[in-house]
């Protein structure tokens, strides 16, 4: 059974640096706006989110339900199906967004403070610094 997936302990601060975040992993076009219905195969788990990402705008996966973003006190928060994380998007979809989010946050202070950013891969881990 599909049901909607709600990520409280991962949240996104800045909805400027996520759209720019979800533009980096492919989705960019996202529908902005407040309680928006999402739209997934099982109408009796009904959820709404703040920024989605319509199933039927995602070319390169076939979706079961839409992408969601709830916007709490702490930032947004991703709502996505579980069988779209287990079988389509993959189980760290929540990880390499916030890695997106990240350097989205790195280039956007290297841009304020007038240097360069300089990514670094050292085994597993991404090392991004900001030159001047």
């Amino acid at each position: 059974m599909s049901k909607y997936m709600t990520f409280e302990s991962q949240s996104f601060a800045n909805g400027e640096l996520l759209l720019e975040a979800l533009a980096d992993s492919g989705f960019s076009t996202v529908i902005q706006g407040t309680d928006l219905p999402l739209d997934g195969w099982d109408k009796r788990n009904a959820r709404t989110a703040d920024l989605i990402i319509r199933r039927r705008d995602v070319k390169n996966h076939s979706l079961l339900a839409d992408i969601g973003f709830q916007k709490t006190s702490s930032g947004y928060v991703a709502v996505i199906d579980d069988m779209d994380l287990d079988y389509r998007l993959g189980k760290d979809f929540v990880v390499r967004l916030q890695n997106n989010y990240h350097e989205a946050a790195a280039r956007k202070m290297a841009k304020k403070l007038g240097g360069t950013l300089v990514k670094e891969r050292i085994g597993k881990t991404i090392k991004i610094r900001v030159k001047f």
